[in-house]
């Protein structure tokens, strides 16, 4: 190898998805290339990285949207300083940045690729560690219920799995956005941890009801919104929560990646007169060419404008990083199996070690 990092392709330590399967059966460690930047790409020396849900799916090849054919690097968000940088991403030369990967793999490893028009920078007491717990969340939290559910200090909001790595957020968002703010979570653990985040209300699903639970104590009205990652018979369960003029955000499929692809009965959003709000989170350099498509994306600039008002929150006092664990590089098959077992609270976030 010659040259500068900036001019050459690095070796990487990363996870590698030899198969598909379980995590534990299908990841090995392994010495990969990773390349030089393309085009609105920018390479990073990775520092932090996160284990998502949608990671696991990959893994066991049941994501339909993204199929990935082993071998290949899970990992959709990495942190760490810009090493190389393509085209049109000159100006975020050694900043410190977390973003989604390109190609929306590649994470989990100590050298990875993003896509320039994701990648927001981290200001200096914010650790990569934290940076990479909070992106996710909350600016999925910020695209759903202010961009797209237009919530309002005073409405109601229902948070699904509220103690989670996206709950943890939303809730803290919510509350700062002057919500009311009722969680559902699986255990009285769960349940306590909801509430010291910030929820008003909160519901362990598995002892009681959370549609008796919303009716009671919001007096039978409903609720503004609804933020559903889960999907299935909750997402079923949550139409008889919503209020009049209602905005259900559908954000993901936890239960089962499949039901993505699958219909979804309009009728109950009809006669409830309630709103079913899509939700997908992507940035794009022009959100015109994926609008051909059918495909309406947040534009880089968006990204950084809804960026700086997280930072803001976050200054302020007002919204803080979930970190439920935080893991070294050897930790993460048995953890992302306690992930899809709904072992964890929070973000749980793998630290790099620096390469020799």
């Amino acid at each position: 190898m010659t040259g500068g990092p900036q001019d050459t392709t690095v070796s990487a330590t990363a996870w590698v998805a030899t198969r598909l399967g379980a995590p534990s059966e299908a990841l090995e460690t392994r010495t990969v290339e990773v390349g030089l930047p393309g085009a609105n790409q920018v390479r990073v020396s990775t520092e932090a990285f996160c284990l998502d849900f949608n990671d696991i799916d990959t893994i066991r090849g049941r994501y339909g949207l993204l199929k990935l054919e082993p071998p290949f690097v899970p990992g959709m968000v990495a942190a760490g300083t810009v090493d190389a940088v393509g085209p049109g991403a000159e100006a975020l030369t050694g900043r410190r940045v977390v973003g989604v990967t390109a190609g929306v793999q590649g994470g989990y490893a100590s050298s990875a690729l993003l896509d320039a028009a994701t990648v927001q920078t981290l200001p200096n007491r914010l650790s990569c560690v934290d940076g990479v717990a909070m992106y996710f969340p909350y600016l999925v939290g910020w695209l759903a219920l202010r961009e797209r559910g237009r919530i309002r200090p005073g409405d109601l909001l229902l948070v699904h799995a509220g103690a989670g790595g996206m709950g943890s957020g939303v809730i803290q968002l919510a509350k700062a956005f002057g919500a009311t703010v009722i969680a559902t979570a699986g255990t009285d653990e769960k349940v306590e941890f909801c509430r010291l985040l910030g929820a008003d209300h909160a519901v362990n699903y598995r002892d009681r009801d959370f549609v008796g639970f919303v009716d009671d104590v919001t007096n039978g009205r409903g609720v503004d919104l609804a933020f559903d990652t889960v999907g299935g018979q909750v997402t079923l369960d949550t139409f008889r929560t919503m209020a009049f003029n209602g905005r259900h955000l559908i954000v993901g499929y936890s239960a089962d990646i499949t039901l993505e692809e699958q219909g979804v009965n309009l009728q109950p959003s009809i006669y409830g007169n309630f709103d079913l709000v899509g939700i997908c989170f992507a940035f794009v350099d022009d959100p015109r060419l994926t609008r051909c498509l059918g495909m309406n994306f947040l534009s880089r600039a968006d990204g950084i404008r809804i960026w700086d008002g997280i930072l803001q929150l976050h200054q302020q006092g007002a919204v803080r990083p979930v970190v439920g664990r935080e893991l070294r590089f050897d930790e993460v098959p048995p953890m992302l199996e306690a992930i899809e077992e709904r072992r964890t609270m929070g973000r749980t976030v793998v630290r790099v070690a620096p390469q020799e």
